[in-house]
């Protein structure tokens, strides 16, 4: 199901667990086994503007139980996808469990809520690296 397309707070929303994908791994679906009982939305950030997900993901998630987001690692569109799951998590009354998830070189990782904020922070990471 596309996220745009579905009803906010619709029966195949509510009280469920939500994976949150870009809509690129509809070619590669393996990617999207694991999680056969979550309600599979995809999104592509180069064809609607984030902002749009954001609203949409967060009235879900008022009613929604659990959200994973899985993308392609490295493409400037889909890391969108984490920083608008972390500002739904941050600006919502209700808290839920939330987990990244990034494909590269063929293998699905994890990766945590802290690399994903970090990775807003070009200046932090700089630091990190100790660049001058």
């Amino acid at each position: 199901m596309e996220l745009m397309s579905t009803n906010a707070k619709g029966k195949n929303i509510k009280g469920k667990k939500l994976l949150l994908y870009g809509s690129c791994l509809d070619e590669n679906p393996q990617y999207l086994g694991g999680f056969e009982d979550y309600t599979k939305l995809s999104f592509c950030p180069e064809k609607e503007h984030i902002n749009m997900a954001f609203y949409k993901l967060i009235a879900m998630m008022s009613v929604a139980e659990e959200l994973v987001v899985i993308t392609t690692d490295g493409s400037p569109h889909c890391v969108q996808m984490h920083y608008i799951a972390e500002d739904v998590l941050k600006y919502s009354e209700r808290k839920f469990p939330l987990r990244h998830f990034v494909v590269q070189n063929g293998k699905m990782v994890e990766v945590s809520a802290e690399d994903v904020k970090l990775s807003r922070y070009l200046s932090k990471i700089k630091k990190l690296r100790g660049s001058t």
